[in-house]
Parts: structure tokens; C-alpha cells; sequence
């Protein structure tokens, strides 16, 4: 039988939990999904809760079936190279960096749109567009801020978070739909931006934001989230670019 994405390339920049469950399910679904990882250290849940000395833990081999892996120093010029012929071959990127790290790398959404402009970027963030969008979001803040942690616990005493990691997976299954939807409406030629608000901080949401860009004539809505405690606001003016930044 053949699968439903045979034939799509996917170059999977993200690791941990949210962004591998998103790329996992593409590749379930029959991509070829590309992941790369950091020269000598790989994604970081290689090395966590290992049962088993010296092989990959099972927490992270529940996340990246059917992937290929390469490592991939992006600091170096020839590493930038590879990178730029890969972004030429893919039909999407994903990625779950922290805000601004692919600018940083030095692959903005218009630098990656002048390699491949057919290329889907799909980016999970803490937050959207707006004063918290420099914030880096984990499990917790997502569940606290989302308000799923006031759905656990007892009458009688503070909100608790599930072990069940809810927010980060919640989000990768969201991100697979907005893929799979970008990659329908480039197909049909409508060039629609598809904003994906997972975890706009309101009480009956308790997933992180993601935003998928579908085309760069799209732009997202800007959410604007409640004022956070501790957490640092952006000085810059809120602009959604179509990277999901």
C-alpha cells in the first residue's frame, strides 16, 4: 500500500519531545524525514533515562522511528553548505528551536525562501507573536500557563501538572496536521497561512502555541498572551513573519 506522504522530504531540525512526536508521525505516514542532529552529542535524549548502558534510550527511540539521522555543524561553512542543499531537496522544515536560533544560524525565513521557495517552515514555539515571544516554554510553564494544570490535583490544594507530557505531544500532533494542511494547500495552489495557537494562554487550553507557515504571502494573526510572572518581555514590536516567528 502506498503511504500518504511518500514522496515528501522532510528536514526535521528538532529534538526532545514536542517537535520528533510531529516528525514521527510524517514519517508514520510514509515521509522521508532527515534529522539532524549536533556533532558528537546528537538530540539530547539519546543520553536520558537510559535503561540500557550505552545505546540509545528508549525515550528516545519512541520518538524517532523512521527517521534518518546525520549530524551537522551549522557553525561551519562547509556544514552551512550541506545545509543549504538539503533545504533545496526538502519540502519542509521543522524545527522547535529556542526563539531566533535559525536567524542566529543564519537562515532567517527569507534566506531559507530564496533557497527552496516551495519550502513549508513549521516552527513550535513557547508563545506567538507578541511581548512573550523571546520566552522558552517547557512542559510545566506550558501546562501552568494553558491552564491544564487547574484541571489536576486535588480540591483542597495548588494545581499540579500530569506526567504525561500533554503539552509537548499535544503540540507535535497539532504541527502534523498543519504540515500535512500546508502541503494540501500548496498542492492546490492557495497560498494561505494556517496559524496553529496551541497554547495561547487561555483557562481550556493546556498545549504550547505552534505556528506552521504555509506560504510566504501568509502572515499569522498575533496573539497577545496574559502577562507572565518572571518572564521577560519582548522590547521589540510584535511582527509575525512566515517562519511562525
Amino acid at each position: 500500500m502506498t503511504k500518504a506522504l511518500k514522496g515528501v522530504r522532510i528536514l526535521d531540525f528538532t529534538h526532545v519531545q514536542s517537535g520528533p512526536t510531529c516528525t514521527q508521525l510524517l514519517a508514520w505516514f510514509g515521509a522521508d524525514v532527515i534529522k539532524v542532529e549536533r556533532p558528537g552529542v546528537g538530540d539530547i535524549t539519546r543520553g536520558q533515562l537510559q535503561d540500557v548502558p550505552n545505546v540509545d534510550s528508549l525515550y528516545f527511540t519512541m520518538l524517532n522511528h523512521n527517521k534518518r539521522s546525520i549530524t551537522l555543524d551549522t557553525k561551519n561553512p562547509k556544514g552551512k553548505e550541506v545545509l543549504t542543499a538539503l533545504m533545496k531537496t526538502c519540502d519542509v522544515l521543522v524545527e522547535n528551536f529556542g526563539p531566533g536560533v535559525l536567524d542566529r544560524m543564519g537562515f532567517p525565513w527569507e534566506k531559507i525562501h530564496s533557497i527552496n521557495p516551495k519550502m513549508i517552515v513549521a516552527s513550535i514555539k513557547g508563545f506567538g507573536p507578541g511581548p512573550y515571544e523571546d520566552c522558552k516554554v517547557y512542559e510545566n510553564v506550558a501546562q501552568c500557563t494553558g491552564g491544564a494544570a487547574s484541571t489536576t490535583g486535588f480540591r483542597d490544594g495548588l494545581p499540579l501538572v500530569t506526567g504525561a507530557q500533554i503539552g509537548d505531544s499535544g503540540t507535535g500532533l497539532h504541527l502534523a496536521l498543519g504540515i500535512v494542511t500546508a502541503l494540501y494547500q500548496r498542492r492546490a495552489g492557495r497560498p494561505i497561512l494556517t496559524p496553529i495557537s496551541t497554547s495561547s494562554p487561555r483557562p481550556r487550553s493546556g498545549r504550547r502555541f505552534a505556528t506552521s507557515s504555509v506560504s510566504p504571502a501568509g502572515r499569522p494573526t498575533p496573539i497577545t498572551p496574559s502577562p507572565l510572572p518572571g518572564c521577560r518581555a519582548s522590547t521589540k514590536s510584535s511582527r509575525a513573519s512566515s517562519n511562525g516567528r
